[in-house]
């Protein structure tokens, strides 16, 4: 039974038919589609065209390049960072005795410096290679990355990497890796230049590693040109210092000295670490519906994360390689300072909104945190209180007794971007009451692991882009939803919200993530615009 805040839905059995003679010839790129004859597993549409909206002129907002380039920002900015932990930056007097040596000309220098930034590069890109050998489901990295036992994995990987920086333990790559790659980079030449590269890289993996892996991690659901994208980020964020105090040894003058604050570096991404861990345990929760990390949780986790780095840096809290601190300096207080005011930040996340009567969603936290709606005290079973449906069917039930179209929304638990229109878009005043007041919500998640009922899982037949046949299991709700995102759209990513009346009938272009408020809600006008006028026409 279906129940949502104002009435329950007994189960009912309700068919389709799709007319394959009206055809769903799709110009765009095929992302598969089913045998007919294992259709019935999966709902069907009746009127649907995805080439015919009843408007044509509104919709059809596609993600664009820019998720690239954050990617490529957000590897570059942790490459530079990796730059300031004890394992990487002592190895920058080591890089420029390497290139100087020998007496070379300043031209030969600043090459071999450029091959040495190259190789650098290359030895991360490389990293990003495996992820195109996944196979021809387009599914595959989404099931990847919503997969609870992946999650919990990086939940303890990241654990164990937050107490290795913040001392408790060293974690290396084997010695022998190291030192075999060190006397090839003794060679000299070319081959030298390369080896050096790759020495840099074993030899910091006990620092880069954690955040290389958070790199990975927020890129590994959004495909490998992607993550080949983060991955270059990193390798150019490392990799350009190197090449400036290679090519310019001078340079290294004006360089702190190591010591005690760069253990501070690593204690402080520890803390990070610390609070990431739980963003992938609250990942696995959500899609496995253990009910244990909501967002009362969660956010008393990254308070303490903190304030706990606040308590650090005015030295009040020891770890095992910490110096004695003398005199606190300016720059350390003003870090301790912002860390603490970023933990009350975090502790505003426990107002309650009268109107939704929810946890007000924070900024920041906003695809990071569990859903505001997923809680112990303010639990809803919709984004801000809204009434919605989790059924497909049910939905339309609904929607043609009261005389409404369905915003469907295609979304995942893990979805970040899906949060974050939850709580920037939809709570908007103008976008709220449009979908609160003139359409039937049915939110469908493509990732959740909750089994069907025997009756109702099964295989179906699809057809991939290269005409080969595959049998693909259908045994969770999310495996559902995915399928009939992809079968019926011919999409496979999240969030997508398309506008259909009852009986099938698309009501203008679908659309992707679309930040903008007074965007989204220029698009669900439009769809009622549509709705009233397929209903005047049908009236005739």
């Amino acid at each position: 039974m279906i129940c949502d805040e104002t009435q329950c839905l007994p189960p009912d059995d309700y068919s389709f038919t799709v007319d394959l003679s009206k055809g769903q010839s799709i110009e765009k790129e095929v992302i598969y589609k089913t045998d007919s004859s294992t259709l019935a597993i999966i709902p069907k549409l009746e009127n649907f065209d995805l080439n015919a909206p009843i408007i044509d002129t509104c919709g059809e907002t596609e993600e664009s390049n820019k998720s690239f380039w954050t990617l490529l920002l957000l590897g570059f900015f942790g490459g530079l960072i990796s730059l300031f932990t004890p394992c990487v930056f002592p190895m920058v007097p080591l890089t420029v005795s390497f290139f100087t040596k020998g007496g070379q000309e300043k031209g030969s220098g600043i090459g071999k410096a450029l091959l040495y930034g190259f190789s650098i590069i290359i030895v991360y890109v490389s990293l990003s290679l495996p992820f195109y050998f996944q196979g021809t489901d387009p599914e595959v990295l989404n099931k990847i990355s919503s997969s609870a036992l992946l999650n919990v994995i990086f939940f303890v990987i990241f654990l164990v990497f937050a107490f290795s920086f913040f001392g408790y333990y060293e974690l290396t790559l084997p010695t022998s890796w190291a030192n075999k790659a060190d006397k090839a980079a003794d060679i000299g030449g070319v081959i030298g230049v390369m080896f050096m590269a790759l020495v840099l890289a074993i030899v910091s993996f006990s620092c880069t590693g954690p955040l290389l892996g958070s790199v990975l991690a927020g890129s590994l659901d959004k495909g490998p040109v992607p993550i080949t994208m983060a991955m270059l980020g990193f390798g150019v964020g490392l990799g350009l210092p190197f090449t400036l105090f290679a090519a310019f040894p001078s340079i290294m003058k004006s360089l702190p000295q190591s010591g005690g604050w760069l253990n501070s570096v690593k204690v402080v991404l520890g803390f990070a670490e610390l609070a990431l861990a739980f963003k992938f345990l609250s990942t696995a929760d959500l899609v496995e519906h253990w009910g244990f990390l909501k967002y009362e949780a969660f956010l008393i986790i990254w308070i303490i994360c903190a304030i706990g780095t606040a308590l650090y840096l005015f030295g009040w809290i020891k770890f095992p390689h910490d110096s004695p601190i003398q005199k606190l300096k300016p720059t350390r207080i003003i870090l301790a300072l912002s860390f603490a005011v970023l933990g009350v930040y975090f502790a505003l996340g426990f107002r309650v909104n009268e109107n939704t009567n929810t946890y007000s969603s924070l900024n920041l936290l906003s695809g990071v945190a569990p859903p505001v709606s997923y809680s112990w005290f303010h639990p809803s079973e919709c984004p801000n209180g809204l009434n919605c449906f989790h059924d497909f069917e049910t939905a339309i039930i609904q929607g043609k007794e009261e005389n409404k179209p369905l915003l469907v929304d295609f979304t995942g638990h893990a979805c970040t971007n899906c949060r974050r229109m939850e709580d920037n878009v939809w709570s908007k005043q103008e976008v709220f009451d449009i979908i609160d007041d003139e359409y039937i919500l049915v939110s469908l998640y493509v990732d959740d692991r909750k089994e069907l009922p025997k009756e109702l899982q099964g295989e179906i037949t699809i057809v991939m882009n290269d005409g080969t046949k595959k049998q693909k299991k259908i045994n969770t709700v999310g495996d559902k939803w995915a399928t009939f995102e992809a079968n019926v759209f011919q999409k496979v990513s999240q969030p997508f919200y398309v506008l259909i009346s009852p009986d099938g009938n698309l009501l203008n272009h679908p659309v992707s993530y679309t930040p903008n408020a007074q965007d989204y809600a220029d698009w669900l006008n439009c769809g009622i615009d549509a709705w009233n006028q397929l209903n005047q026409t049908s009236s005739l």
